[in-house]
């Protein structure tokens, strides 16, 4: 779920029951945005500026969460 807060900012928020799944999503945002965890629901809040720099942040999250779940959903190589 994605909810706009204001002109430029967002905040999406993440339901995760797989614990690897959840320490990976925590560990690919944290180093640049504050997560918040509440039992199974991750959040990150995202202000800039300007939309699009909102937009460019947002993306580039999206794209570390895909990263993430792809790395941790891939079987064990043998």
């Amino acid at each position: 779920m994605i909810r706009l807060s204001a002109p430029c900012a967002a905040t999406l928020t993440v339901d995760v029951t797989a614990p690897a799944l959840h320490r990976a999503l925590v560990a690919c945002l944290s180093t640049e945005h504050e997560v918040h965890v509440d039992g199974t629901r991750l959040s990150w809040t995202f202000g800039e500026a300007r939309v699009s720099d909102l937009r460019a942040v947002m993306n580039t999250a999206f794209r570390s969460l895909i990263a993430a779940d792809e790395v941790v959903s891939q079987p064990p190589r043998s």
